[in-house]
């Protein structure tokens, strides 16, 4: 049995994945996970593999309950599973969106954009050969509104609606937030598109994915497990080495 977790800035996602599928998948807040790991790790397995970019404190939690097992902490390689990481330095990309692209180029081989829709938000170019080409990352939904309501007077996070021309505060806060999402994943496909000359899908992941996914216009697919399948294809990289 093998554990995979992805340890987030606010959640962390885990799951067991038993050869054919994976089994009791969990979303805890980081916070909840830290105080008590033992709880959300209630099952043997043989391997464990971490992508973890929360700090220490995660890391503390997960090697209280692990004594004895193997954990494998993943850190961003040159290359793996046929994906090639051009970074001067590799493991300088976060480990989250490592996993992301290796599951990414398992489902496909086209070119393609990884979008991550968590605390942060990623836009990660995926070449046909299995290139990374680069990507960029600004303040996710949850994190531009809670900025917002702390920088500003009169801007609370009272949960609006995204309509086309909003006549409230609430309403004008979602729109402009979703408004600014989609252009940071727009501008970067286009910039890509313009080199490339054709246009190319989304695979979208991340606790904000399916806020955003009805107002993208163009092809993509919702994963919500990516960086877990990446720790599975590393995991399963490594037994055939």
């Amino acid at each position: 049995m093998l554990l995979a977790i992805d340890a987030g800035n606010t959640f962390v996602k885990l799951a067991y994945h038993d050869g054919q599928a994976w089994r009791h998948p969990q979303r805890v807040l980081r916070a909840d996970f830290c105080r008590d790991p033992k709880r959300y790790l209630q099952y043997t397995a043989q391997q464990i593999w971490v992508a973890n970019v929360a700090g220490s404190a995660v890391q503390a939690a997960i090697e209280s309950v692990s004594s004895g097992q193997n954990v494998q902490w993943v850190k961003a390689s040159s290359q793996a599973c046929g994906v090639s990481n051009p970074y001067a330095q590799p493991e300088q990309l976060g480990a989250d969106r490592w996993c992301m692209l290796l599951a990414a180029r398992a489902m496909t081989s086209a070119d393609c954009v990884v979008v991550a829709l968590g605390t942060a938000l990623t836009v990660d170019m995926l070449a046909s050969d299995g290139r990374f080409l680069g990507g960029v990352i600004a303040p996710g939904l949850q994190l531009m509104r809670a900025s917002l309501a702390q920088g500003t007077d009169g801007v609370a996070p009272a949960p609006g609606r995204v309509v086309r021309f909003p006549g409230n505060t609430a309403d004008a806060v979602q729109t402009g937030l979703l408004y600014a999402v989609l252009g940071v994943i727009e501008k970067t496909l286009a910039e890509w598109e313009a080199q490339c000359r054709q246009p190319l899908s989304c695979i979208l992941s991340g606790g904000g994915a399916h806020e955003i996914a009805p107002y993208l216009n163009r092809p993509f697919q919702v994963v919500d497990n990516l960086v877990l399948e990446g720790l599975r294809l590393l995991a399963q990289q490594e037994k055939m080495q």
